[in-house]
């Protein structure tokens, strides 16, 4: 799975809870967000259910038999800036049906005005260990 596959994938089925984005200028787009190096720019307003895709997976690699596992994780963190409501709870449910690999590593109380929950996606490929001639 690729990151334009896995943002694709979140958007439609978290497409009836995405927050929104303010942006500087007023424009409205909705918040998800493919997170690099330096995090949501400072002067967008969020409001509602935040989705924060990692740009860059974490890769593992275990050898088996004349093939390869490769292991390919994904962070994706849920933020709900509006916590009267219940789409976060909903949100990591239809993650949990939809991707039956998945982590669910934090879903802490705390004092910030906000709830989250940080998740790990796992994709998981096999390859044969050897190209063979007539295979890619």
């Amino acid at each position: 799975m690729t990151l334009i596959e896995l943002r694709e994938t979140l958007e439609t089925l978290l497409d009836d809870l995405i927050g929104t984005y303010t942006l500087p200028q007023g424009s409205v787009t909705p918040a998800v967000y493919v997170d690099g190096s330096s995090g949501v720019p400072k002067d967008w307003q969020v409001s509602g259910l935040e989705v924060s895709i990692k740009q860059y997976p974490a890769r593992a690699v275990r050898r088996l038999m004349g093939i390869v596992e490769m292991k390919v994780s994904w962070e994706i963190r849920l933020s709900q800036y509006n916590p009267e409501t219940s789409s976060l709870d909903t949100a990591i449910d239809r993650l949990l049906r939809h991707f039956p690999d998945v982590t669910l590593t934090g879903f802490p109380t705390t004092d910030r005005g906000y709830q989250y929950a940080r998740l790990i996606i796992s994709d998981i490929e096999l390859a044969f260990q050897y190209r063979r001639e007539g295979t890619t």
